[in-house]
């Protein structure tokens, strides 16, 4: 709230009599925009618009006064302002900064600097936290196929990157050589045999259908499955080591054009990527569930939990081409598997087979570890009325290479919030709550910065956080993609629905809508009447404050091309070429980003729906029964009796009994709203008091339900996950999934420790239900 509406509503109490009608009949949106008050509030808002102009950075337009007043009366609209505060050119700025160079983590302190001082110069508290983490980096690599009788070498794998003309991040000196985070140091040799995605999936198929890995180097496609599943997968069938390559039908040619012509990935891209084990857990390895401060004590790496122990490296198609021929009628045609086995290099005379090959394959891997100081730059903004509450806003810094689209477009647009915050501060305004900005680093190594930041500052966050906000790859592309707690729902529709769409009549949330009906496949109703929000994956910044905290977290991004990514093309020509050239993606995002931080920093009663979390979880239950079913009718016998799980009614009572509960705390903000006002405006020092107490209840109910379904023991074989609802299981390989402590107990085969899981997620759900009855 600006100071001169303050002031005013505070020096007369009549005031909220006057408005409590008009609250009553207004949608929460809109009362966060318009507040029309009295005829002496309309004088001090046109008061307000001969001001404002003045103590903007740029000489506003007729359409900017406009905006400060209505026909209806005088209002101060911080929407509005907020979104003509807002840059494309400052945004621009910002992703030529961090494009200008390859800043990998550890290897990015002048980025962290320059973060800091931006912050610092826009007024805001910074500091840069460090930490120190076991990294990796590339000593040589080198892949070559060879006849092991002869041992004449046939072909041996270029392992770069081509220099686009008139494209100065692809000709980077600095930038890195193929390789993989957290990759096994070797040199191994063995047949080529090829497994698709490399999900556990298709590991099976290729045993099934009477083909081994055992010894061999496996080569496998990016996409479906996380990189360190790929890896993981083979070693556990017996590989020596696996190559991951970039075929065309995931983002190549087959999808268009490709670069500099087009968007899509070129012949000679390379994806460098993680092999962490984020299933087990994100962040350092050698410091799990701590802390990797300078010194903390740290196991031996033989004994890290989260380490792949094979080779492994990247290629790109133009690599992988000679080795796929390699294997050409060898084995089983793939298409025999299945068609979606069949990749898109059949229009360079591929015919995809699984091999094995007859010919050898040699991958060295070396790679050099140690320990490396990386920075975390930490921004501070203090709330006005509830310092101790915070609402934090997160994007990694680090990349492979520029990194435009993959994190610097986010990064670019942390920086123009910062700028606008202050802005908006220089005008009398400041959040009701405290905001956090965070620029984290190593995250492409396994959020190691936000995880470690997220162990050393668990006890805080737990009593003061409301929320966490992530951008990573805030643009590559056109379609708006959240992954989010349930929670947010109604926040982010609302939000959204303010947002213009870039180019079109639409707002976010009508191009969100579509595009969400464009892919559904849920057959339920009344998931086709509203945009899909996506449940959390394993990599992103949220995972630490949502899956080991339990804090209500938001991931959200514009996504579509990626063709480029964790490549050297992914660059700031590529961005402005096809993907964001007017930067007008850049600018929704961040609308729709600094407009979610102030709504969740600066709404006197935080709109976060507990309602919407027990009707998610009324569904989750559901989804996990269909699960159940088709697993035990596609395996072989079980030894746990599956009628005794399959109806899971322990969940359904206690998911009906939150619902219930959650009702209460829609009735507590109604009551509110009608006897108090939810600004609590009020002379009558009991009544105040009354108003402020429910007020917070309320505000602590909704921020604090996610950490009611934290688990202290954690997930079953993954137990630095503490989320019982959702987290990584025996069931999944690419996202989370619902239940994973369920899912495993199931897995045991074991009737009493499935009882026993179903009991103990059950009592966690009735004990976060009666936490909503807390007044």
């Amino acid at each position: 709230m600006f100071d001169a509406e303050k002031q005013l509503l505070n020096s007369d109490g009549a005031v909220e009599k006057q408005l409590r009608p008009h609250h009553e009949q207004l949608g929460r949106a809109t009362r966060f925009r318009r507040r029309t008050v009295t005829v002496l509030l309309s004088l001090a808002a046109l008061v307000f618009v001969f001001v404002a102009p003045a103590l903007l950075p740029r000489a506003p337009s007729t359409s900017d006064t406009d905006d400060l007043q209505s026909s209806a009366g005088g209002l101060i609209d911080l929407t509005r302002l907020f979104f003509n505060a807002l840059s494309t050119d400052h945004l621009r700025t910002n992703l030529e900064y961090y494009t200008s160079g390859t800043h990998a983590a550890g290897a990015n302190k002048t980025q962290a600097t320059h973060t800091l001082e931006y912050f610092e110069k826009q007024g805001i508290d910074a500091e840069i936290v460090e930490y120190f983490p076991w990294l990796n980096r590339p000593l040589s690599q080198r892949v070559a196929v060879f006849n092991s009788t002869t041992h004449e070498v046939l072909f041996e794998a270029l392992l770069r990157e081509d220099a686009i003309p008139g494209d100065p991040a692809s000709e980077d000196p600095n930038n890195l050589a193929p390789f993989h985070a957290y990759s096994a140091d070797g040199n191994v040799t063995g047949q080529l045999v090829y497994a698709n995605y490399g999900s556990n999936d298709d590991f099976n198929a290729l045993e099934q259908a009477g083909i081994s890995v055992n010894d061999a180097v496996v080569i496998v496609r990016y996409g479906k499955v996380h990189s360190s599943v790929k890896v993981h997968a083979a070693e556990l069938a017996g590989a020596r080591g696996v190559l991951i390559y970039s075929d065309p039908k995931d983002d190549g040619y087959t999808k268009g054009k490709d670069y500099p012509v087009g968007p899509w990935r070129p012949e000679s891209s390379i994806r460098r990527d993680s092999v962490l084990l984020h299933r087990i857990h994100p962040g350092d390895p050698l410091t799990p569930g701590y802390p990797s401060t300078k010194n903390s004590q740290r196991i031996d790496p033989d004994n890290a939990v989260n380490l792949c122990r094979i080779p492994s490296l990247p290629l790109s198609y133009r690599d992988a081409l000679p080795l796929l021929s390699a294997i050409q009628n060898h084995g089983v045609a793939a298409s025999n598997i299945s068609s979606s086995w069949v990749g898109g290099l059949t229009s360079k005379g591929i015919e995809y087979w699984t091999g094995p090959s007859t010919l050898e394959v040699n991958l060295e891997n070396r790679v050099e570890y140690r320990t490396v100081a990386i920075q975390n730059v930490v921004g501070r903004i203090k709330g006005w009325e509830d310092p101790g509450q915070a609402v934090i806003i997160g994007n990694h810094r680090d990349a492979w290479s520029s990194g435009a689209s993959d994190p610097s477009s986010g990064s670019a647009v942390l920086l123009e919030l910062a700028r606008v915050f202050s802005e908006l501060g220089k005008l009398g305004w400041r959040p009701r709550r405290t905001i956090i900005l965070g620029s984290w680093d190593a995250a492409e190594y396994g959020l190691i910065g936000s995880t470690e930041w997220v162990e050393e500052n668990i006890d805080w966050l737990r009593a003061s956080a409301v929320a966490y906000v992530n951008v990573g790859a805030a643009v590559g592309g056109n379609a708006f993609a959240v992954t989010a707690s349930p929670v947010f729902q109604n926040l982010l529709y609302a939000v959204t629905k303010q947002v213009p769409y870039p180019h079109s009549n639409e707002t976010v949330y009508d191009a969100w809508l579509r595009q969400s009906l464009a892919t559904s496949l849920d057959a339920d109703a009344s998931a086709k009447s509203r945009p899909a929000i996506s449940p959390f994956e394993l990599n992103g910044d949220t995972i630490a404050f949502a899956m080991h905290a339990g804090i209500s977290s938001v991931d959200m991004g514009f996504v579509g091309s990626a063709g480029a990514q964790h490549s050297n093309f992914d660059s700031f020509k590529r961005m402005v070429s096809f993907v964001d050239p007017d930067m007008q993606l850049h600018l929704a995002i961040a609308q729709v980003w600094g407009l979610l931080a102030i709504r969740l920093a600066d709404d006197p009663v935080l709109d976060l729906c507990t309602m919407c979390y027990a009707k998610d979880i009324r569904h989750i239950i559901r989804q996990f029964e269909k699960q159940m079913r088709l697993r035990r009718s596609a395996s072989v016998a079980d030894s746990v009796d599956m009628s005794t799980a399959k109806k899971l009614r322990r969940l359904h009572a206690a998911q009906r009994q939150l619902e219930t509960n959650a009702r209460i705390v829609e009735h507590d903000k109604r009551h509110l709203r009608s006897v108090y006002g939810e600004e609590c405006q009020m002379t009558g020092r009991r009544r105040h008091a009354s108003c402020l107490a429910l007020r917070a209840s309320i505000n602590d109910r909704v921020s604090k339900l996610e950490q009611h379904f934290i688990d202290p023991d954690g997930v079953l074989g993954h137990e630095w996950y503490k989320h019982a609802l959702i987290g990584p299981g025996p069931w999944t390989d690419a996202s989370f999934q619902a239940f994973p402590g369920l899912a495993a107990a199931l897995d045991t085969g074991d009737k009493g420790i499935v009882r026993q899981r179903e009991k103990s997620i059950a009592d966690i759900i009735y004990e976060a239900a009666w936490f909503l009855r807390e007044v």
